[in-house]
């Protein structure tokens, strides 16, 4: 078997078969090359690098001068080691000659262009979205942004991994404590590897909260606004989305496409979308609390209506609507989990033909099926999956509060609700902001989009005052 002349390097590749040794045999004496072989460009190595190499001749010193595109690498230490291990396995070749140790940057590593992300449909908007190259995600702001105000901090996270993560922020916006906080918060992850998305969980106030501390997105637009309104923004190599903070519940019922839709439909977009968050949470409970416990507070022809869909049915009220929110909730991730070509249509004709089904056999009522229908059609609404997931299971536990105690027990978990969203915080800013603490001037902004002239100081350089912005739902 080939060897590099180096022990450690050789006991440190054995068993990687993909890494590649090849040996040049030259006038001024043999090199041999190292790399990860489905990572470099092979027409620069075999038209540029190789043929460099092979005519350098020794100096006075018995040494070869590299060429200007390698560089030399130190070996002494164990960091010197792995740094220079985990050069090889980013797309570098390492070149052993004269018992030193080169490397040169070849990096043609796979991954694909950036297009259209696939969860967050551009209807005006960009059609450009991010990717899993880092480099590729951060030019594709800085073309947004083409000013030193824009700062990139790199970082490498998990002791075995080294995984690439980026923090952007615009100096003049962004408040120093908060891109402190940001520093300090990635250097204190310690895990052995990175994966993707999972430092949406590290980065949390509180990694077992249940609603989401940061938003994420795919679309480069989108994290360009947020860095604009004074927030921070993550990138980790591997991972389409970026991840922004500090945010609140208002930004979660954001999109992206708001900012390329007129002003008017987009208000109303947003309180459609808050309606929607309130009835795929609070529906079902509410429907069972009443419909089981204060019937009469339903309007007679309603209750006619449903007293006699509800006649000769072996389920109670609340067994009707938990087996048809489990049921919408099997067709949706079958929805997900089939091939995109047949997974929508496979999730809306099944529910139609086992809904119509259901109600046929004598399973449940005409009533159930449309108010767990519209509790599942409304879920569509919200934008951050984290918290689409966040409200399936906290509907499960108002339905069951309202189950066992009736309107009392829908309330009780309405409150109990309330304050826990209200002791939330991402990174130090309230979540139910600007409505708790109270700022009258921010509630309004919060829920609708002003008119564009309305809003000609929003890209100004100066930075936010305390409590602005960053805390705020607007945008």
């Amino acid at each position: 078997m080939l060897k590099t002349g180096h022990s450690w390097f050789d006991d440190a590749i054995e068993g990687c078969s993909d890494v590649r040794l090849e040996h040049l045999a030259a006038e001024a004496g043999s090199i041999v090359i190292a790399f990860e072989e489905a990572m470099i460009d092979y027409r620069l190595l075999y038209e540029t690098i190789v043929p460099k190499w092979l005519a350098e001749e020794r100096k006075e010193d018995g040494r070869r001068k590299p060429p200007y595109q390698t560089s030399e690498l130190h070996q002494e230490t164990d960091a010197d080691k792995k740094a220079l291990l985990s050069i090889l396995f980013s797309g570098a070749i390492l070149l052993f000659a004269d018992g030193r140790v080169f490397a040169a940057g070849l990096s043609q590593i796979p991954g694909r262009s950036p297009e259209e992300s696939s969860t967050e449909i551009s209807v005006k908007g960009p059609k450009d979205g991010l990717i899993e190259e880092l480099s590729v995600n951060i030019a594709l702001i800085r073309k947004r942004l083409r000013s030193v105000d824009l700062k990139v901090q790199r970082f490498a996270v998990g002791s075995v991994t080294q995984t690439p993560v980026a923090l952007l922020y615009v100096a003049s916006r962004a408040k120093p404590e908060l891109i402190e906080e940001a520093c300090r918060r990635i250097r204190s992850i310690k895990v052995d590897a990175l994966e993707g998305a999972a430092i949406e969980g590290l980065l949390q106030d509180n990694p077992s909260s249940l609603f989401p501390e940061l938003d994420y997105s795919g679309r480069p637009d989108y994290l360009f606004e947020a860095l604009m309104k004074g927030r921070v923004v993550f990138l980790v190599e591997g991972t389409p989305q970026g991840f922004v903070a500090p945010i609140n519940m208002f930004l979660l019922l954001k999109s992206p496409e708001d900012s390329s839709m007129p002003y008017y439909f987009v208000t109303f977009e947003r309180i459609i979308r808050l309606v929607g968050l309130v009835c795929t949470l609070l529906l079902p409970g509410f429907w069972v609390a009443l419909s089981a416990y204060n019937p009469d507070q339903i309007p007679f022809p309603l209750l006619a209506t449903v007293i006699q869909s509800r006649n000769g049915l072996p389920l109670s009220t609340t067994m009707e609507m938990t087996l048809m929110l489990l049921m919408f909730e099997l067709f949706r991730e079958a929805g997900v989990r089939l091939p995109r070509a047949v997974g929508q249509t496979v999730a809306v004709v099944g529910g139609l033909i086992v809904g119509d089904a259901a109600i046929r056999a004598g399973m449940t009522s005409p009533t159930m099926l449309v108010v767990s229908a519209i509790t599942a059609v409304t879920s569509f609404t919200l934008v951050n999956q984290t918290l689409i997931g966040a409200v399936t299971v906290l509907r499960f536990g108002v339905l069951l509060l309202s189950s066992v105690l009736g309107m009392f027990g829908f309330f009780i978990g309405l409150f109990s609700l309330i304050l826990y969203v209200s002791t939330l915080n991402s990174f130090g800013h309230p979540y139910l902001s600007p409505v708790s603490p109270i700022r009258w001037k921010d509630v309004l902004p919060a829920l609708i989009r002003l008119p564009i002239r309305s809003r000609r100081g929003a890209f100004s350089p100066k930075r936010p005052e305390s409590g602005s912005s960053q805390s705020e739902g607007k945008r």
